[in-house]
């Protein structure tokens, strides 16, 4: 089956336009806006659509009620994904096209740098999107320091398990957690640059040079030395970005112990690697 980028790109520009129908037909619909690649003009024939629908209060809960079926008037519905939210829904449709969204209470719309994103807005009658806009301008993200603090915890945490399942040869389940580490590192570079992040979508394009050089040279075939080698270098990622943390955001929680630690499960890998390739 061949799929080629004008199929892809039309039959996304068609779900949409069903979708903003769907929703301009629906009783309690206060604003209709798109943010990500679609909105910013960037976008490919793989790229999906993030779509926003922010709605009257007492109609809320009708709204998310229906955000499993509705899907299935907008096009070739294939599928839902069940997202952990109860305000977003993930639907798949024919021929490759995905669209991602979210459900908003009127009444809850607050100014944000989210709203610093790229966004294209479609129906927006009383001006309520483009007053979030002008009111989050200037705004800069500062991460919670319970969240810094949370995901250094949960970094520490996977780099010693990650140490602990490759000494028990259980290679698949460290090359997962591998990507947990990495996950928490590219989350951390956002931070440094202020803005929210965004997870592993698109960060070959907007993260640092040396976090992105650090976490391509870190993937690696299931072999024991080669993981051991991975998490050294993202070990040493994390040391430098968990110094950075500490000077940028005046961190509450022990830098030393945490460093210190770092540098144990580096010296255990180093003598690991000594040991095996000996």
């Amino acid at each position: 089956m061949g799929i080629n980028a004008n199929t892809l790109n039309r039959a996304r520009q068609q779900l949409l336009d069903n979708i903003v129908e769907y929703f301009l037909g629906k009783k309690g619909v206060e604003a209709l806006y798109i943010q990500g690649s679609v909105a910013s003009a960037s976008a490919d024939e793989y790229s999906d659509i993030d779509f926003r629908v922010v709605v009257q209060p007492h109609l809320y809960r009708h709204f998310l009620a229906e955000r499993f079926t509705a899907p299935q008037q907008w096009g070739d519905w294939l599928y839902n994904e069940w997202a952990g939210n109860d305000w977003v829904c993930v639907s798949h449709f024919k021929p490759f096209n995905k669209i991602d969204v979210l459900y908003f209470d009127v009444h809850k719309l607050q100014p944000s740098p989210w709203f610093l994103l790229p966004i294209h807005v479609i129906y927006d009658p009383q001006n309520l999107i483009e007053g979030v806009i002008q009111a989050s301008q200037g705004l800069s993200f500062t991460p919670d320091h319970r969240e810094i603090d949370r995901l250094i915890s949960k970094g520490l945490a996977y780099s010693e398990e990650i140490y602990r399942r490759i000494m028990r040869d259980e290679l698949f389940y460290s090359q997962s957690q591998l990507d947990s580490l990495r996950a928490i590192l590219m989350q951390f570079d956002d931070y440094y640059q202020g803005a929210p992040s965004t997870g592993a979508s698109h960060f070959e394009r907007r993260g640092s040079h040396p976090c992105v050089e650090a976490l391509i040279s870190s993937y690696s075939p299931l072999e024991r030395v080669l993981l051991l080698k991975a998490l050294l270098k993202l070990l040493k990622l994390f040391h430098h970005q968990i110094s950075q943390l500490q000077q940028t955001f005046n961190l509450q929680r022990d830098i030393t112990t945490d460093l210190a630690w770092i540098h144990t499960i580096e010296t255990l890998c180093i003598e690991q690697v000594e040991q095996d390739q000996s």
